[in-house]
């Protein structure tokens, strides 16, 4: 029995989370979510899709520990890498589910992370690749139609 505890007691504190998706679509949930997302964990997730597309984020599930200022559990989302704090879209917690975003290029990032006390079953969101050259075009035509108007 000794050592399936240490096993057990391994596992629960080496938890593997984040990584790098570059697939076109896919989908990102907590540590064993539906089940309850472990303690002190920190996990970063970097999407990178094609050049010229942009990321389409869909939350599916939230549910993560409420703060005022979500200051125990949360996840944060970047328009970009998350080392450059001047990405950040929002920070969120609690269980109202964060809005849909799309980045404005092709990189997006993901971070989550819970504090030593109260676990929750956490989020599952999925993303998929966006065209965004198709956007800006969508957007100079209204620019010019606007234009036109005056």
């Amino acid at each position: 029995g000794w050592l399936l505890l240490m096993d057990n007691h391994f596992q629960l504190w080496c938890v593997k989370c984040g990584g790098i998706l570059s697939a076109p679509s896919g989908n990102i949930s907590s540590p064993n979510f539906p089940g309850l997302y472990p303690y002190n964990t920190d996990c970063s997730w970097l999407i990178v899709v094609a050049e010229g597309s942009s990321v389409l984020l869909t939350f599916h599930y939230f549910e993560l520990e409420y703060h005022a200022n979500c200051a125990y559990d949360y996840i944060k989302i970047y328009n970009g890498i998350s080392e450059d704090e001047g990405n950040l879209l929002g920070t969120f917690c609690g269980d109202i589910s964060p809005p849909q975003f799309t980045s404005s290029w092709n990189v997006m990032s993901i971070i989550f992370h819970s504090d030593r006390h109260v676990a929750h079953r956490g989020f599952s969101v999925g993303y998929r690749k966006g065209n965004l050259l198709y956007l800006m075009q969508y957007d100079r035509d209204q620019l010019a139609n606007g234009q036109n108007l005056k």
